[in-house]
């Protein structure tokens, strides 16, 4: 294959599984002796990518359009200033192969000077985008919908994602082309299924996240399964609301909240369980439930896209019917209950996930894309 010069750029305002996943994915190309510079606003980002040994260059000015109206506001005033910083950041890659980009708000300014230096742009858009679009009387949209023209692929990682992209009318399905995320977590060892009766939940504390639905059926699992401990690792605005759940069912001594950790893994592979109760509309994917995976944990989730792409029900883990507590309680105390059912459920999801969603194997499609788009 082409050995390509790839220029991701990206202006973000927090760490999260997306910014896992882009740095492992970036690492893998680099390995299949591609050329890779990133220029990316967000200082642990950074460091995150130049311990993968990726080329990094700051963008000094981030922008946001999608949060509140101060910051709309605010970006107003510096857009003049952060297209030409765009500007130069592309003209310094005028010589790529392609540009790759998958934050919001510099999809446009990008993708526009891409246009004018005659660089493809290729997007990664996680999730459906429809409760952002309809922000700020429409401005989001009318931003999306200007820059929707210049991309020459557009990868999303889930049919529920392309579904929404799609319905949503500033994408065509033509423009799309979905691979899943994935995780470089072939080497880790997977252990036997611990004794202890644990529920590990690891998602950034917001609403529609599911934790005050887990909390719900904790509560139902912890009245049959008494030595059952639940811990939530993360954190964010919801917090201060879940704790008072977990109070107000007297659950305070069977629950534990660990805020953010360096090793969520560590903490995954403590526990019998990896619950992933999302009911979020922004859902993009779901990694933790292929983490879960990878560590030959059952996975009990929803019912609901996309993580109904990944989990195999009754093979993988289990799916609740959407918003159904009660069934979710009966499926986390089946795996509680029944040794050899989590076994089985592990293992076959550790198959799962070296079979579909290892960082080689999804970068090889990206690969595999890229090369076709630069023929």
């Amino acid at each position: 294959m082409k050995s390509l010069c790839i220029g991701y750029i990206s202006q973000t305002f927090g760490l999260g599984g997306a910014e896992t996943f882009v740095s492992e994915l970036l690492e893998e190309l680099a390995t299949r002796k591609h050329r890779i510079r990133a220029y990316t606003n967000h200082r642990s980002f950074q460091n995150l990518l130049q311990a993968r040994h990726i080329a990094v260059t700051s963008i000094p000015v981030a922008i946001d359009i999608i949060g509140d109206w101060k910051g709309l506001l605010k970006a107003a005033v510096l857009l003049p200033f952060v297209w030409c910083m765009y500007g130069v950041l592309v003209w310094q890659e005028r010589g790529a192969d392609l540009i790759l980009i998958s934050g919001f708000a510099e999809k446009l300014p990008v993708s526009w000077w891409a246009q004018v230096f005659g660089v493809p742009v290729v997007w990664i858009e996680f999730s459906p985008l429809a409760s952002v679009l309809s922000k700020f009387l429409g401005i989001p949209r009318l931003w999306y919908r200007l820059a929707a023209r210049y991309p020459v692929r557009v990868i999303t990682a889930s049919q529920h994602s392309k579904r929404g992209l799609v319905s949503e009318g500033s994408l065509a399905a033509n423009q799309m082309t979905v691979i899943p995320c994935g995780r470089a977590l072939t080497n880790f060892t997977v252990d036997k299924l611990p004794g202890q009766p644990e529920i590990i939940c690891i998602s950034r504390m917001e609403e529609g996240k599911g934790q005050d639905l887990l909390v719900q059926i904790f509560a139902l699992v912890h009245k049959e399964i008494p030595r059952a401990h639940l811990t939530l690792v993360g954190e964010g605005t919801f917090l201060p609301k879940v704790q008072q759940l977990v109070s107000a069912l007297q659950l305070t001594q069977a629950v534990t909240f660990t805020g953010r950790v360096s090793d969520a893994l560590k903490v995954l592979a403590a526990g019998r369980v990896c619950a992933v109760p999302s009911v979020w509309s922004l859902e993009g994917f779901g990694l933790v439930a292929c983490e879960g995976m990878a560590l030959g944990k059952p996975v009990v989730a929803f019912d609901h896209g996309p993580i109904n792409e990944i989990i195999i029900h009754n093979k993988t883990g289990f799916l609740a019917p959407d918003g159904d507590v009660q069934q979710f309680a009966e499926n986390i105390i089946r795996v509680l209950q029944d040794k050899a059912l989590a076994q089985r459920l592990g293992q076959a999801g550790l198959q799962h996930f070296r079979s579909h969603y290892t960082i080689r194997q999804v970068a090889k499609q990206y690969d595999m894309l890229f090369q076709q788009l630069c023929q």
